[in-house]
């Protein structure tokens, strides 16, 4: 079976563990966007080097099935982040591609939660609220060459001013080249997946 290597949309709510309120929340069909971005966009950095990942947003979000504007002041909102090993096609053909090891991460806003569960292949983490945005930025480090994918996957939010509603957020990656054809040489023959083009940044350490 070919697997898509890095979070498919639903299961961002593995960040429900950390999000919740001790009670069951209601789901809600809102539809939100938002985005992130890795920079510097280059294709290779050096050992030692940092590449940032920022996202940020209002705490009001639109919906696009109703075009409502919805606060989100004061709720939590989390996601998870993959990084992936691409350097050796038989890992990667084999699902072992974790690659947190082979980097120091700094978070510079927001807050790390404890409920990895393949704690070199992914972490959870929350946005920061502040000054009517939510906030995310994360540095890493390099500490080994390779080829490394990192992705952030779709959010989940749960807005506890609102009888703990529960909403799903898709985040998408904005930059204008996100080096797929890194991934792509790893697999050869696969297809990129809709999903994986707008959430994985690809990127060589030399």
């Amino acid at each position: 079976m070919i697997k898509i290597l890095i979070l498919a949309s639903g299961v961002s709510y593995i960040v429900l563990g950390f999000l919740g309120c001790g009670k069951t929340c209601e789901q809600v069909s809102y539809n939100f966007s938002m985005a992130e971005q890795f920079f510097p966009e280059v294709d290779s950095i050096k050992i030692g080097d940092t590449l940032w990942v920022i996202a940020q947003h209002s705490v009001i979000f639109k919906d696009a099935n109703s075009g409502n504007d919805i606060s989100y002041s004061g709720s939590k909102l989390g996601l998870n982040i993959v990084a992936s090993n691409l350097t050796d096609s038989a890992n990667v053909a084999s699902g072992n591609i974790g690659a947190f090891n082979s980097f120091n991460t700094i978070i510079v806003d927001g807050s790390a939660v404890g409920n990895d569960n393949l704690p070199d292949e992914n972490k959870s983490v929350n946005f920061e609220e502040r000054n009517d945005s939510f906030l995310l930025k994360v540095a890493f480090i390099p500490k080994e060459k390779g080829i490394y994918g990192i992705s952030l996957g779709d959010g989940a939010a749960v807005r506890k001013n609102h009888g703990c509603e529960l909403a799903a957020f898709e985040i998408d990656n904005s930059n204008q080249n996100n080096h797929l054809y890194y991934y792509q040489n790893s697999r050869p023959g696969y297809v990129i997946s809709d999903y994986e083009r707008t959430h994985l940044y690809c990127f060589k350490v030399y």
